[in-house]
């Protein structure tokens, strides 16, 4: 039974798992809305161009078809316009959309009494498939479906075709609920697949912090992230590849990760970048220069309590002058002055680098 639950609620993922993959859900129901609501919109368009053509204007099917046509484009016009702002409403539009087809199916099916709703059946099906939600929904909307299409053909219909339209549904609908649950099980393992691949190509796996394909491939939203400035840290660990010689590479691993980890506490995990064997990079959005000084500061003091230390630099720049080419070499440019720096000093090794 426990494994039955999981399979209806997390689509066969632990619960940490499925809540992970929110986003990524959001996102493929966003694209499908955009898609299908679009391609409903010229399917009734093509319908009521069609009644009109062969002089059927004032049918009840025309009338279906301009409200489907109408409700399709509001539909629509909400996916692509207020979604991006209002990520939120994304799933309760997806089951507007299909509910507005499932309805349609039905009000058709009504006006023929003598014929079964073979649409709507075909809809049970169809339907989940479009949408990337919780098994245990799905299964609750198609039981819905079932029993709104009972109740109409036993309200609208001769009493042998609706005794198959009942019978039909029930059958097909629990065939429906059956595959629906598989296929989110097969769809949310291919979404976990997919962020845990996009995890690995972007992640270094020594520090947990973005590595340098992900810092190339940011970089250039930083313009866009920032409303007045825009600073830049760059950093070298000193002493790396001595502390590698005399007291192994586990130490060394040691030292990059308690780096890591500081710049992390300090300008977050979004921000921070390992872009080399010994190299660092951080953005503070917003932040004046002088607050940056401060943080840095801050972190090579308890790094120095480990003996750990570090060579920084820091550049930044206003939205309106922003460069990141400019800006980051600025930065790695003061990194290089401090690490000489460090290294002049009285009793520095020059080989600790």
């Amino acid at each position: 039974m426990d494994k039955v639950a999981n399979l209806l609620l997390y689509a066969g993922l632990t619960k940490s798992e499925y809540a992970a993959l929110a986003d990524d859900a959001r996102a493929e129901n966003a694209k499908n809305l955009n898609t299908y609501t679009l391609v409903a919109v010229l399917a009734f368009a093509a319908l009521v161009v069609a009644n009109a053509l062969v002089g059927d204007l004032t049918s009840i099917n025309q009338t279906y078809y301009l409200i489907m046509l109408g409700a399709n484009l509001v539909l629509w016009v909400c996916a692509h316009y207020l979604l991006p702002g209002r990520p939120g409403l994304t799933l309760p539009l997806m089951y507007v959309f299909t509910g507005t087809l499932y309805a349609f199916s039905l009000a058709i099916s009504a006006i023929h009494p003598e014929l079964p709703a073979v649409t709507s059946i075909v809809l049970l099906f169809a339907l989940p498939f479009l949408i990337c939600d919780r098994p245990v929904r799905l299964a609750a909307m198609t039981a819905l479906a079932v029993a709104t299409l009972s109740a109409m053909s036993f309200a609208c219909k001769d009493a042998f075709v609706a005794w198959d339209d009942l019978w039909n549904g029930v059958s097909f609908g629990a065939v429906a609920i059956l595959v629906e649950t598989l296929q989110q099980r097969t769809k949310y393992r291919m979404l976990y697949q997919g962020r845990r691949i996009k995890h690995l190509s972007e992640t270094d796996l020594l520090t947990g912090v973005h590595n340098r394909n992900h810092y190339e491939g940011r970089l250039p939203a930083y313009a866009q992230d920032c409303r007045t400035s825009l600073a830049c840290l760059y950093v070298d660990v000193n002493g790396l590849h001595e502390l590698n010689d005399t007291k192994g590479h586990h130490a060394g691993d040691v030292m990059l990760q308690t780096v890591a980890k500081e710049l992390v506490d300090a300008f977050g995990q979004a921000h921070t970048y390992r872009i080399g064997g010994d190299e660092f990079v951080c953005f503070a959005t917003d932040v004046p220069e002088h607050t940056v000084h401060a943080r840095v500061g801050h972190i090579a003091a308890r790094l120095a309590g480990q003996n750990y230390y570090i060579s920084a630099g820091i550049a930044s720049q206003l939205k309106s002058e922003l460069d990141m080419h400019a800006l980051t070499a600025a930065a790695e440019k003061a990194m290089y002055q401090a690490k000489r720096d460090f290294y002049a000093q009285e009793g520095r090794d020059r080989r600790r680098r």
